[in-house]
């Protein structure tokens, strides 16, 4: 006990010691109040509950806010909920609401609408009703009581099947049907499917904004689709919307937290594609801006390298998948043989195809478990991935070109006839995968494996490596990677045709549990595509969803996630996030963490004159790290 509060207050000293030279050295900074950024596409709408792009998140997240939002931290903090509690198996949740807190107008001007326990149901109906499209509905379908088999209702009556019952009759069926409450003026309660002890995460997505009704209903299908087509809650309201010129937030007058709003203005200039950022930051003209390898090259040796830095590792994470219903009928054999998976995976070099987009430090990008790290900490600040099921795989690079090559051999033993040639009930045939590939398979060695990207330059670098890896390193006499790029739509082209052999794709992390994504890999949801039936891995994520305390939750799912990769149904080899950036933005002075609107939010920003040097960002990173980990260590 005694070394743990030394280390404690010498992490803090450390900290402390950080934070006070940024801010001496800063003590006579001046700071802006217009934050400036681009858009090169038209805008149409801003309904909240619609938005797909990054760029739409930035927009809703500073313009309505949630129950809950988040401090520089990450940590899940009051926003429009003051206050909130749980019941004791975690499925039902409380929340009550600030009082006099109004919806302002495309002027600014405070409307007769309060913000009541009721927009929140509201907001909810209207998710629920799939003539919305409301965008990642999936994330939130089976969480809320209900929500879904009034989804499905509807939809069936959309469909034209008869459900006995009138659609305005289905719609009526929502309070009695959907687990969202409200008690009274300002009190909203959400009762789940399940325990959920990890719902505050829930409650910081896009898919539980409230919306006035009365409001709503006055606009119709207009919702959000112009400045006046709006109601705000949030820090700022659209004062100017030209849908090819200028897109401009003034700060809301009536904000409830208005001494936390530092600009007054956020404001995006229309330009075309061909635009140099860089030359805008460089003159002021934009506040933040990210760099392409080939511009940071540009700028070495000049005063402006000075100012570049790594953003920091998104929860995104890029990993391979083997589509188990390919027409190849030489992969299809060999891709159900564990060996062959395993010698595919074990072939690929994550850390040189990482270098494509960073060739400094390539190993920067790598990551070689399915969710991510620094995310997800249990009672004790454990860290998900630091788990000892996850312990093999955790910063413990797969690649092993002797091995791979091993494993193939023993593939070849247990796929080939008493030859070594012929594969076993392969027959020649024809394969179709038009678009991107055509060919003829003779049913012998070498097995031809289509491995399926995009034309992207990256895209094009990015397949030829993987080509020459698994050619190299496991041999041509064995394996023959074809190329399919898809020219147009990877989803049309690849996906939805079932063009591919192997492919790879990132995948987003939506709240702060492993089921996030655990629960998008079983058999039956399937998010890679991949045909695949895996009971053993099902069953295990069952088990762990059926948890309720954080420790033995994240071990099981610790285990069916090291599982998932150790079978090798996929191969995570690489973070998003870790672009080169320059700012004006002082870091860490926003909202943090890596789930819901919050960490888009412009609340709290600091903005200097001059760029953030990289020093600069290096110090505050760790300072901001030190703080974090001594606050993942507070009971």
């Amino acid at each position: 006990m005694r070394n743990h509060h030394i280390m404690r207050t010498l992490a803090l000293a450390l900290a402390l010691l950080l934070v006070s030279s940024f801010l001496v050295a800063t003590a006579q900074t001046s700071y802006q109040t217009e934050y400036k950024s681009t858009f090169s596409g038209n805008i149409t709408s801003m309904n909240p509950y619609t938005t797909e792009a990054l760029s739409d998140y930035m927009f809703i997240a500073n313009l309505i806010d949630g129950l809950v939002e988040t401090d520089i931290y990450g940590r899940p903090v009051p926003s429009l909920a003051l206050s909130w509690e749980s019941s004791e198996d975690k499925s039902v949740w409380t929340f009550k609401l600030r009082p006099d807190v109004y919806w302002v107008d495309a002027e600014g001007n405070k409307t007769e609408y309060q913000v009541t326990a009721e927009d929140f149901v509201s907001g909810l109906r209207y998710v629920a009703d799939p003539k919305n499209t409301a965008s990642n509905f999936s994330t939130i379908r089976g969480v809320i009581a209900g929500l879904y088999d009034y989804y499905k209702l509807l939809a069936a009556i959309d469909d034209g099947e008869d459900k006995g019952m009138t659609r305005e009759e289905a719609e009526r069926s929502f309070d009695e049907t959907v687990g969202v409450k409200a008690l009274d003026e300002l009190t909203v309660q959400y009762t789940l499917s399940a325990s959920y002890p990890f719902f505050l995460s829930f409650a910081q997505l896009d898919l539980l904004l409230p919306v006035k009704q009365a409001f709503l209903d006055q606009v119709g299908k207009d919702f959000g689709t112009g400045r006046d087509k709006l109601l705000y809650n949030g820090g700022y309201y659209i004062s100017q919307w030209d849908l090819d010129k200028q897109l401009t937030f003034s700060k809301n007058p009536h904000y409830w937290d208005l001494d936390k709003l530092t600009l007054d203005t956020l404001s995006w200039e229309y330009v075309s594609d061909g635009v140099s950022r860089l030359e805008m930051f460089q003159r002021g003209n934009v506040t933040s801006t990210s760099l392409t390898s080939e511009e940071v090259a540009s700028i070495r040796g000049t005063e402006w390298e000075n100012y570049v830095y790594l953003s920091e590792k998104t929860a995104t994470t890029y990993w391979f998948s083997f589509n188990f219903a390919t027409r190849n009928p030489e992969a299809a054999a060999a891709m159900h043989n564990v060996d062959f998976r395993k010698a595919v995976f074990t072939a690929i070099d994550a850390v040189t195809i990482s270098a494509i987009w960073e060739p400094e430090d390539p190993e920067f990008f790598t990551r070689y478990t399915l969710l991510p790290e620094n995310t997800m900490f249990d009672p004790d600040g454990v860290d998900y991935t630091d788990y000892p099921a996850l312990q093999p795989y955790k910063g413990q690079d797969p690649f092993d070109e002797e091995a791979a090559r091993a494993l193939m051999k023993n593939a070849v033993l247990s796929l080939c006839e008493a030859d070594g040639v012929t594969l076993k009930g392969v027959e020649a045939c024809q394969v179709d995968m038009l678009p991107i590939a055509d060919f003829k398979v003779d049913g012998k060695l070498p097995i031809d494996l289509v491995f399926s990207s995009g034309s992207s330059e990256t895209e094009m670098k990015k397949a030829a490596l993987v080509k020459e890896m698994l050619e190299t390193y496991l041999g041509k006499e064995y394996i023959n990677v074809i190329l399919g790029h898809s020219t147009s739509s990877f989803s049309a082209d690849v996906l939805d045709r079932g063009n591919w052999d192997l492919y790879d794709d990132s995948y987003g992390f939506r709240y702060a549990d492993p089921s996030a994504n655990m629960n998008r890999l079983i058999s039956e949801y399937d998010i890679t595509e991949s045909s695949y039936q895996v009971p053993e891995f099902d069953a295990m994520v069952q088990e762990a969803n059926s948890k309720t305390d954080i420790k033995e939750r994240y071990a099981l799912f610790s285990q069916a996630e090291a599982w998932m990769i150790r079978e090798a149904y996929v191969k995570p080899y690489m973070t998003g996030g870790g672009s080169y950036n320059m700012t004006r933005i002082v870091p860490f002075t926003e909202p943090g963490g890596y789930f819901g609107m919050s960490r888009y939010k412009m609340k709290g920003a600091l903005i200097q004159e001059t760029p953030v040097t990289a020093r600069q960002h290096l110090e505050l990173q760790q300072a901001h790290e030190a703080q974090r980990a001594l606050l993942a260590q507070e009971p």
